[in-house]
């Protein structure tokens, strides 16, 4: 189908799609844009979170909830949960309500990742963390409905088809947990489809206007990346730095060049080391205490921050320090509780006393020890960047594209420029829109990305019969009179394999009983290819499948499984041989 400018949109023979809504969930922030098929290019998103006291302009609102206890039915999300909860906390309530803040990186750090798996919210109360993320994904989706309404649209919820993006770094398990999350807040799975980050981005950069800087100011132009080019797409976002190598094909394609890279080496990362700093003057317990007790006025020590982090790189003032207001009252009750003295003395008595002053309600900084806070975690974006360029080869990458909302940083974007001077560096206006603008894009032409790497070997658990010259005797067991070997690794796809979108692997299962109902399933993944057993360090069960066996007979019946690779998840669908039904098997997350 072709649109308006003359672009294509990928339609489907019954495709009732007439509008694509993207959600970006992010460690710090999230947000949602949309558009229409008739015209995928004009994307609409949210002009201004409500942010109350803080008074910021933002496209996005902090990624946090509140939830009541008794009733999760109530609940408030982005600054409405900030505000609310500092309500609650007046009142004394806060034992009713659970508040979780930037949970999001829990699904990139944990290895536990179940649909049981709990989480903590600031006061050490927890739920399960799919209730968690559900709850917010619905607050997204109900606020993007809202949205749409009050434009006068009146379209169906099946005539919408939602994106919801991850990072490419992300496991299986964590992709397929956040659609188990989306389908519990009321999003229908075959309407959903997942986008990684850095592509989403990379599509939504060939589409539109870009800035850079040189000696003579500003220069506008179009986003073009030649056909057979390659190229960076560098996201650097609040919790995670996310790199993805593309080369750019006919029609306007991609395929990718090496399996993504990267690590928690987003903005957060430098939020960190700020708070290291104010631990080391009042001691952990003060902001731990701050956190639990204070929290409006821990968000306005976040906050104060965040402006400063953005501002920072940005100053052409030559003043050695930099001012940004802290919650003084409240720091300094703290302090006299524990530290039976003054924040104002607590300071003075501190090793940071030297580089930091304070003056009424302000805290000054010396610019020089703020830039330092980034040094870190600029020296990591760079070994990420270096370590994927090595990845890419022989590829001539010659773009970068800086995308996310740390990426907006002067001093992430100079160290960045000065590592890498033979590389044409490319920032959009709106770095931190990219992503869900490009999701927007991406939900009409899920096609854009034609090849992917396996970021793992996959295979499935079997119990062939028992070889003294391959397999460990204490796996042997003895069923039906035979001596079989159990949990062998059955590998069916290799690690860093090239799969272009619809790569298929086939697979053979059968019931083992008479008036078999189901056959279970079992994945896993390895981080290698020789992988002999499924309990073997680097390997782990991605999740289950179960497929269901119509009428079923005292005869084996056989089942032909179809894993499908190079898209952004990996899907599996299953057909009972003697039947004609093709079945979309789901992953259960064990």
């Amino acid at each position: 189908m072709a649109t308006a400018d003359g672009s294509s949109v990928t339609t489907s023979p019954g495709d009732t799609t007439l509008m694509v809504v993207a959600l970006d969930f992010g460690t710090t922030y999230s947000g949602y844009a949309f558009s229409f098929r008739k015209n995928p290019h004009m994307i609409f998103a949210n002009q201004q979170w409500d942010s109350g006291k803080y008074h910021l302009n933002s496209y996005k609102t902090p990624t946090c909830v509140v939830i009541r206890k008794d009733n999760p039915e109530e609940f408030y999300f982005g600054y409405d949960a900030e505000n609310e909860y500092a309500e609650i906390q007046t009142d004394n309530e806060t034992d009713n309500y659970f508040f979780f803040d930037r949970f999001k990186m829990q699904l990139h750090l944990r290895k536990d990742v179940s649909e049981g798996m709990m989480i903590h919210d600031i006061r050490g109360g927890k739920l399960p963390a799919i209730d968690v993320f559900s709850t917010a994904i619905r607050a997204l989706k109900d606020h993007a409905l809202k949205h749409v309404e009050k434009g006068g649209n009146h379209i169906k919820l099946e005539e919408i088809k939602w994106v919801l993006t991850v990072p490419a770094i992300w496991t299986d398990k964590a992709k397929t947990f956040m659609r188990l999350s989306a389908e519990k807040a009321g999003i229908s799975g075959d309407r959903l489809g997942i986008a990684l980050e850095p592509e989403a981005a990379s599509i939504y950069c060939q589409h539109i206007y870009r800035k850079m800087d040189d000696e003579l100011g500003a220069i506008t132009g179009p986003v073009i990346v030649k056909q057979g080019a390659s190229y960076l797409v560098v996201d650097i976002g609040g919790g995670t730095l996310d790199i993805t190598a593309h080369q750019k094909e006919i029609h306007n394609k991609v395929r990718e060049l090496c399996k993504p890279s990267g690590a928690a080496y987003g903005g957060t990362a430098v939020d960190r080391a700020f708070m290291e700093i104010f631990e080391k003057i009042v001691g952990p317990t003060v902001i731990e205490t701050l956190k639990k007790e204070y929290t409006s006025n821990y968000f306005d020590l976040v906050r104060g921050f965040e402006m400063l982090k953005r501002k920072i790189g940005n100053q052409k003032s030559s003043r050695p320090k930099i001012n940004f207001q802290i919650p003084f009252a409240a720091l300094d009750t703290l302090c006299k509780r524990f530290k039976e003295k003054s924040f104002p003395q607590t300071l003075v008595d501190s090793e940071c006393k030297d580089s930091l002053t304070l003056v009424s309600d302000k805290l000054q900084m010396d610019k020089e020890l703020v830039k330092d806070l980034f040094k870190n975690t600029t020296n990591h974006i760079i070994e990420e960047i270096k370590m994927t360029l090595r990845e890419a080869e022989p590829a001539d990458v010659t773009h970068f594209l800086l995308v996310g909302g740390f990426s907006e940083s002067d001093i992430v974007q100079n160290a960045i420029k000065g590592a890498f001077p033979d590389k044409e560096i490319i920032i959009p206006d709106d770095p931190t829109l990219a992503v869900v603008r490009g999701a927007v894009l991406f939900g009409h032409t899920p096609d854009f990305v034609s090849s992917r790497f396996t970021r793992y070997a996959y295979g499935r658990r079997i119990r062939p019969k028992f070889d003294e010259s391959k397999h460990d005797k204490k796996r042997s067991v003895k069923t039906n009179g035979l001596f079989r070997c159990k949990d062998v690794f059955d590998l069916f796809m290799k690690k860093d394999t090239f799969c272009s979108v619809g790569t298929v692997c086939k697979c053979q299962y059968h019931t083992f009983e008479e008036m078999q109902k189901k056959i279970t399933i079992a994945v896993y993944v390895s981080d290698h290819d020789d992988t002999k057993y499924v309990d073997d360090e680097g390997c782990e069960k991605l999740g289950e499948l179960v497929v269901d066996i119509p009428n079923p007979t005292r005869e084996r019946r056989l089942v032909d499984v179809e894993y499908h690779f190079g898209g952004t998840e990996l899907t599996v669908t299953a057909r009972v041989i003697g039947t004609q039904d093709v079945l979309k098997a789901g992953f259960q997350l064990i």
